[in-house]
């Protein structure tokens, strides 16, 4: 994509900055159906016709009785939540951190959450909305004299998450290969007290960088909640200093359409759910009119005054007076009551296959194992390159951090869960892995950093503290304690792997053309020792 090169202008200090982008009209209609489906039941019935038509001649009390009795399966909650929490499974870690990033990450939005908690909300509420924000502030500090001040203060950098209807407007701009914010518009709200009332304002902040210089400018807009959207009064501006771009971050979790504009991986999800909610309403209303048998009569004539008393059915009396005079239960045969039935297991089973979950055997049907297998790689692709994108931006964020305290934070890393196999199969993995390293095929290191990778081993385990204790300990047996362990060898020390002499004439280990070590007799039970029997 070619660079684009736009001239800076300042934004005015009129007009209606409540106006949303082209990619925000379009993000907050799909997020809109996007969130009532995920709230279920009782979000999908308060959008009444939108999601549950109301058919030809359908009085709106039959409706209304109709919405009122039906549920939803959601499967749109549980796939999101479910997706989300595979890779924060572990504490997330950061790398190459310092004390002041040490400090910070246990509360990073100053509201009290770390920043594995702050992270998973905000990969969570990508997955739904395809994807979401997070604003890089610090508090205000210009009435302080001194940078000790501002230490002494507690002031320091924080991150706020935005979902997509939070945001007004967002535009980059592609700056030498660079991508860079250079425009933002967040909306918000606060509320002010009038005696035992409340007044509710609208606000809005406008936030903006000149790309070509480290400053920009920060707006504050506000209108009354009662005021319909116009009349927005200018309240302040700031400047915004020592930035080359907005400390602006965004997740797409989806199809890229455009910049801030996206499909969400989960919007075919949500329409298959609301077809779900649908079919399981005609299924219900089939069921209320047909599983009760309605009483009818031949050769009667019923005084249509009296014609209520008759309703034992869950409607109405059938009756024919021109025939013998006769009653009988008329009962359906339940043909589309079945059709109905299948109809919702199909839709549940296509459910289960966009939620992401791999497919297994069930009631509804059995799967073999090679097609769960490949069903299960997908899904783990897919949640894996999220995790790797949730991760960059993290990343990022946190580099926002080190510019507004003029810190180096460009070596950190955040590390998400990305092992998302059962234990079983990390158990196997590990033991092909140790069989690996017996045999010379890999390293100490690599062994130990295989099995953190696997998350079989403790948050606190320190990787480096682990091979200098095993330093030690090769360092031991060099001088002596081989033999208490004959043919034993040592990988803590790569000069030693490469065959040198230093290695080989102290610690057992064989000449480097012998890939692997004599192997020694296993001892046995002496002569008449019978073997040990279970007791229990």
């Amino acid at each position: 994509m070619a660079d684009t090169q736009v001239k800076y202008t300042p934004s005015p200090k009129a007009g209606n900055p409540g106006l949303l982008s082209s990619a925000a009209t379009t993000m907050q209609q799909r997020t809109r159906m996007l969130r009532a489906v995920y709230g279920g039941t009782e979000t999908m019935r308060a959008m009444g016709a939108e999601f549950l038509p109301q058919y030809d001649k359908e009085n709106d009390t039959r409706y209304n009785s109709r919405l009122a009795s039906t549920f939803a399966l959601n499967k749109m909650r549980e796939a999101v939540d479910a997706a989300s929490a595979k890779p924060f499974r572990t504490l997330l870690k950061v790398i190459n951190s310092d004390p002041d990033l040490d400090l910070w990450v246990q509360d990073i939005d100053l509201q009290g959450n770390h920043l594995h908690v702050f992270a998973h909300q905000f990969f969570n509420n990508a997955l739904l909305d395809g994807m979401c924000h997070f604003l890089v502030d610090h508090p205000d500090t210009y009435n302080m004299k001194s940078l000790a001040d501002q230490k002494a203060s507690g002031a320091r950098p924080f991150m706020k998450a935005f979902k997509v209807d939070d945001v007004a407007a967002a535009y980059d701009m592609y700056v030498g290969g660079d991508v860079k914010t250079v425009h933002v518009r967040i909306r918000s709200q606060r509320a002010e007290r009038d005696g035992f009332k409340e007044v509710l304002y609208n606000q809005m902040r406008v936030i903006e960088i000149d790309p070509t210089k480290t400053s920009g400018i920060v707006q504050l807009w506000e209108q009354k909640a009662t005021s319909g959207g116009s009349n927005w009064d200018f309240i302040e501006e700031t400047p915004l200093q020592n930035m080359a771009e907005v400390p602006f971050v965004t997740m797409y979790a989806g199809e890229k359409e455009a910049d801030y504009q996206v499909r969400p991986v989960f919007i075919d999800l949500a329409y298959k759910q609301i077809e779900h909610w649908i079919s399981t309403s005609d299924q219900r209303s089939i069921l209320s009119a047909a599983r009760f048998p309605m009483l009818a009569c031949s050769g009667v004539q019923i005084d249509p005054d009296d014609e209520a008393q008759f309703a034992i059915g869950p409607y109405k009396v059938l009756y024919a007076p021109e025939a013998n005079g006769r009653w009988y239960f008329v009962e359906p045969k339940g043909t589309a009551i079945e059709s109905g039935l299948k109809d919702l297991e199909k839709l549940e089973m296509q459910m289960d296959m966009m939620a992401l979950n791999p497919v297994t055997g069930t009631h509804r049907q059995y799967v073999p194992q090679n097609e769960r297998d490949i069903q299960e790689t997908r899904v783990h692709s897919v949640v894996h390159d999220l995790a790797i994108q949730c991760q960059d931006a993290i990343e990022k964020g946190i580099r926002f951090m080190g510019q507004w305290t003029g810190k180096d934070y460009s070596q950190v890393q955040v590390i998400l869960n990305t092992e998302f196999s059962n234990t079983k199969d990390r158990l196997l993995e590990v033991a092909q892995l140790a069989t690996l390293w017996q045999n010379r095929g890999i390293s100490r290191e690599v062994l130990l950093q295989e099995i953190r990778a696997r998350n079989l081993l403790g948050d606190d385990f320190n990787l480096q503290a682990e091979l200098a204790l095993w330093q030690k300990v090769d360092e031991m047996m060099a001088t002596g304690g081989d033999n208490m362990f004959p043919g034993r060898w040592t990988q803590a020390d790569p000069a030693k792997e490469s065959g040198g002499s230093s290695g080989s004439s102290t610690t057992g280990t064989p000449p480097a053309a012998s890939a692997v070590p004599a192997a020694q007799p296993k001892p046995n039970f002496p002569p008449g020792q019978l073997r040990p029997r279970k007791q229990i």
